[in-house]
């Protein structure tokens, strides 16, 4: 079984590597750097350096959703290859776009907080009546956001329409739920997670959490909201069983400090367990391989030294 790890840095990929080659995976990282997507008679080749990617059985994603232009071709050649890998098309370019994503979430039936979305100013305190207040209100230029406030009554909605000088493309409306967020990393079937509290306030940094045994439904909904974007493996935010993100990248060093985890060895599992159901390829070395084993132990063995 052969897995390549694809990220942008060393130290985020040798973890998995060591995990995975103690399962007897061969792990091998190629930095994404390194990796050219060539277009040629209308078709898209990968062009690697050191590696050839094509004889992989499986590949191993972390990129930030900003890469999503370039992830995204890189993963229909993959699929088109038969290469697994945790992330299926269209997922970065879901996580990059956080209108289109609680359309997406909210269209497979998983449960968000109440969002609705206009392409209008004008529309802003129209459509702000559908919800009550406090809100979160996000103006966004194509798919970045521009501005995030929270707004707990009419007058200060208008004070936020009034301060917009500039043209925005759209407005992202959502009810604003005041608990405190539930961070989960979703593996397959096995989710883990971080309580954001601290006492009782709700901290913004991870590693001030607290370790947290999610509920079976708490695991469903993160599972769901995963797969839902296109994500075997993720990070899925919930607050008070509704959904709020879901991102392809994880910081597992955090979650392993606050959940006294390994979960690099679970990937790698999940790894294994995903490859084998799917079938592993036969490569031409594969079968000299063998042949050399064999030999090892026959009575030949002196002529392979």
């Amino acid at each position: 079984m052969r897995v390549l790890i694809l990220a942008e840095k060393d130290s985020v990929a040798k973890p998995f590597v060591l995990a995975m080659k103690e399962k007897g995976i061969r792990a091998n990282y190629l930095q994404l750097l390194k990796i050219n997507l060539v277009s040629k008679h209308k078709n898209i080749q990968i062009k690697a350096v050191e590696e050839n990617i094509p004889n992989y059985d499986a590949v191993f994603l972390q990129a930030r959703t900003n890469l999503a232009p370039f992830i995204e071709p890189l993963i229909d050649i993959l699929e088109e290859q038969k290469i697994y890998c945790n992330a299926k098309k269209g997922s970065y370019y879901i996580a990059a776009n956080e209108p289109y994503r609680f359309v997406n979430l909210s269209v497979n039936g998983i449960k968000t907080p109440k969002t609705l979305l206009t392409g209008s100013i004008k529309n802003i305190e129209r459509v702000s009546k559908k919800i009550s207040y406090p809100l979160i209100v996000k103006s966004f230029i194509e798919k970045n956001v521009q501005q995030s406030i929270i707004v707990n009554n009419d007058i200060e909605l208008n004070n936020f329409v009034k301060s917009i000088k500039t043209k925005i493309d759209g407005f992202l409306l959502r009810e604003f739920i005041g608990d405190c967020v539930i961070s989960c990393v979703v593996i397959g079937e096995k989710v883990f997670a971080i309580d954001r509290r601290q006492g009782t306030k709700c901290v913004l940094e991870l590693e001030k959490g607290r370790s947290y045994t999610p509920t079976e439904n708490e695991k469903k909904l993160a599972i769901l909201a995963a797969n839902a974007c296109g994500l075997d493996i993720a990070r899925v935010d919930l607050i008070k069983g509704r959904v709020i993100s879901v991102e392809p990248e994880i910081n597992l060093g955090v979650f392993n400090k606050v959940c006294s985890e390994n979960l690099e060895k679970h990937v790698a599992n999940f790894f294994v367990d995903k490859v084998n159901s799917i079938g592993v390829k036969k490569n031409v070395g594969d079968d000299f391989v063998d042949i050399a084993n064999k030999l090892s132990k026959s009575i030949f063995s002196r002529f392979l030294k």
